[in-house]
């Protein structure tokens, strides 16, 4: 297995993961990601036009939809994607301790 580093463009992030899912899935997924977590201002309603992508949008999307075939995350990218779910995790906690009356 290889070791996976860093994701940094789109087009990289589509020819990792062509065999698991269709490129157009992929771009809807990315772009909804980056949707969420760029500024208004960045990409207001298009982020179709970014190219390069941030960790943790990668992150959020390896979250989603696993490690890409015939890769291993190198330890940095585990390090972040295990904190990046302790965060999502606590963020449920507190929505759900906020819910209860």
């Amino acid at each position: 297995m290889k070791e996976l580093y860093h994701i940094r463009t789109k087009s990289q992030l589509y020819r990792l993961y062509a065999s698991q899912m269709p490129e157009r899935e992929i771009r809807a997924e990315i772009n909804e990601i980056i949707r969420e977590n760029r500024p208004k201002n960045t990409f207001p309603d298009r982020p179709h036009f970014a190219r390069a992508l941030r960790t943790i949008e990668v992150i959020t999307f390896i979250d989603t939809n696993g490690t890409p075939d015939g890769y291993k995350l190198s330890e940095e990218l585990q390090y972040k994607l295990n904190e990046y779910r302790k965060e999502v995790a606590e963020e449920k906690r507190k929505t759900f301790k906020n819910l209860k009356p």
